[in-house]
């Protein structure tokens, strides 16, 4: 064993350790306030008998004596309320207690139709609390979550509130009888450049024309003559009435600077609730996206020296084969059989991630993470299209050793069964971290790194087999191809890792260029509502993990020379971080 190796790898696990350490209390810091609002994990059984998880946000000012105004924040379609941490740090360090949840089948929450997806027991929660105003409430929803937040607003539990405000985020307003918003505040943030949008607005020019819709009825304007920003007043009540139109995404519309600042100005316009002073425009919650992102690139740095401490064991000694001699050369045939698989994976993303969610989701018992079944299936068929590709150039390129390339599909069930363990040993490093800043915190927030890497909630645990088996798989195809392909007579493994993760990564880099590209220069979004969601978002989600994807492929084969330990460490990495949400990324 190298003591310079051993030392290399020691100083990169504890670098990542203490830069995981000091995020996480940074984290902390962020999400209380400077340790000045409490944040309380939430699991509460409903009047569904549904166990709803959440958090409660609970600043200093909320006492029973001085009770605050209280907010409900509902999270959008298959996303976790940790996702809207954004305005739930900035409300409540202005003095509103805030109650996050994860609606019925998402985070920690079991599954249910009944009671507006949790939203009504989310308000007979947070209306049964001896500190919070019960004549000052509001909700939030974003996207899907619009429905749930007029849900919650319009229930028998706020029902008697003297000031009542919902505020729609990236969605319609909720329902058509307008009438069940008399005496309540309404608000809604609508991004110039959102796909999603209003509901009703796909395939037009979001920027030009945005379709007030319901807006425009409730405040007696036309579409044309609705005055964005501007204070509108019911005659008859006089609940105010608002729209704000950022130049933002659908996914992004709750975590922009713009957005979050229209947000902190209706809640503190309409329910009066901010007793610190501070403007609607100051702002701390982007630490906490700098502390997860730091959190989360220190946990996928551990698995590397972790995984390489492993390997010095004897009992994954058998694992290590002999690693041939580099032979691919970058000629016009290697281009080419890079460049084209890629293009054609990316031009089958539109159909086959919805197409995925509706063959999976036949079986709802068995494969119940929606969006991630689109991308399995995208991900299955892309794998048809490079084994073709490769059968082709294994014709055609004489670089290409046919004996070396089958012999490393070999193996045996003992050594499959051991390169399973390997991968779970080590990603069991990271994990124990993730389980150590969720127990700390209450739970993962943050929204650029657009992966939830927290613990496995006990209701997703049987899910582990099912999805292991199948990126099992699709990695070890992956693995087989990308192994020896990309390395060079004379290249290096710099070179090596760029071309695997181009090779990886180019697919769905293609796909989010031309969705967004297309909705810049034209303001008009090429893919329609819940489609487009759900295929960016597991194309963008898988962007970011395609830099470990790789990197686990590179490192892992020049170290063993054996397929299926990268394969399982990548299947074991990416089950982990789909199952906890039922989407790579919203």
């Amino acid at each position: 064993m190298n003591k310079k190796n051993i030392s290399k790898r020691g100083v990169a696990l504890l670098a990542a350790v203490l830069v995981f350490v000091a995020s996480l209390i940074l984290l902390q810091a962020t999400l209380t306030s400077g340790f000045k609002v409490e944040t309380r994990s939430v699991n509460l059984y409903t009047d569904e008998g549904v166990n709803l998880s959440a958090t409660l946000f609970v600043p200093q000012n909320a006492t029973a004596a001085t009770p605050a105004a209280g907010i409900v924040a509902a999270p959008g379609g298959n996303t976790p309320h940790t996702f809207y941490a954004s305005y739930c740090i900035e409300l409540s360090r202005r003095g509103y207690v805030v109650l996050a949840y994860d609606y019925y089948g998402t985070g920690s929450s079991d599954f249910s139709n009944d009671g507006g997806s949790g939203a009504v027991a989310a308000m007979k929660y947070l209306t049964s609390l001896s500190f919070v105003d019960g004549d000052r409430l509001g909700a939030s929803g974003h996207s899907n979550g619009g429905a749930q937040a007029a849900a919650a607003i319009t229930s028998e539990y706020a029902a008697g509130a003297a000031c009542r405000s919902v505020l729609f985020i990236g969605c319609g307003i909720a329902g058509e009888d307008l009438a069940v918003y008399d005496g309540v505040n309404v608000g809604a943030v609508w991004g110039k450049l959102d796909e999603a949008g209003q509901g009703t607005f796909w395939d037009v020019y979001h920027q030009d024309k945005l379709n007030f819709s319901s807006f425009a009825t409730m405040v007696g304007e036309t579409n044309d003559t609705v005055q964005t920003a501007h204070w509108y007043a019911d005659p008859t009540t006089g609940a105010a009435r608002i729209v704000y139109t950022p130049n933002t995404f659908h996914s992004l519309s709750n975590i922009m600077p713009g957005s979050v600042t229209n947000i902190l100005t209706y809640f503190d316009t309409t329910l009066e609730g901010n007793v610190s002073g501070l403007s609607p425009a100051s702002h701390i919650y982007l630490w906490q996206e700098l502390a997860v992102l730091l959190m989360a690139v220190s946990l996928c740095i551990m698995i590397f020296p972790a995984g390489s401490f492993l390997l010095e064991l004897p009992f994954f000694a058998s694992l290590k084969r002999p690693l041939a001699p580099a032979k691919a050369k970058a000629n016009g045939l290697f281009w080419f059989f890079l460049l084209v698989p890629a293009v054609l994976q990316a031009l089958i993303v539109k159909s086959t991630i919805i197409q995925g969610q509706e063959i999976m989701g036949k079986l709802p018992n068995l494969f119940k993470v929606q969006s991630t079944n689109g991308f399995v299936w995208w991900f299955f068929l892309s794998a048809l299209i490079a084994l073709a590709f490769f059968a082709v150039r294994m014709l055609v390129d004489k670089t290409i050793d046919r004996g070396a390339a089958l012999s490393r599909m070999k193996t045996t069930p003992a050594d499959l069964f051991k390169a399973l363990l390997f991968g779970a040993a080590t990603m069991a490093v990271p994990y124990l971290f993730a389980l150590l800043g969720s127990g700390l915190t209450g739970g993962w927030y943050g929204r650029i790194f657009q992966t939830y890497m927290a613990p496995v909630s006990a209701n997703r645990v049987s899910m582990i087999p099912v999805y292991t088996v199948l990126f099992g798989v699709l990695f070890a195809v992956y693995a087989w191809l990308q192994a020896d392909a990309f390395r060079f007579e004379k290249g290096g493994s710099k070179k090596t890792y760029l071309l695997t993760l181009v090779a990886n990564a180019l697919p769905a880099l293609l796909f989010v260029a031309y969705i967004f590209g297309r909705l810049l220069l034209t303001h008009v979004t090429p893919i329609a509502g819940r489609e487009m969601s759900r295929a960016n978002g597991a194309m963008m989600g898988m962007l970011l993990l395609y830099f470990v994807i790789a990197k686990v492929v590179t490192y892992f084969y020049k170290k063993t020379g054996n397929i299926y330990v990268c394969a399982m460490v990548n299947t074991l990495f990416v089950v982990w971080l789909s199952i906890n949400i039922q989407q790579l990324m919203v």
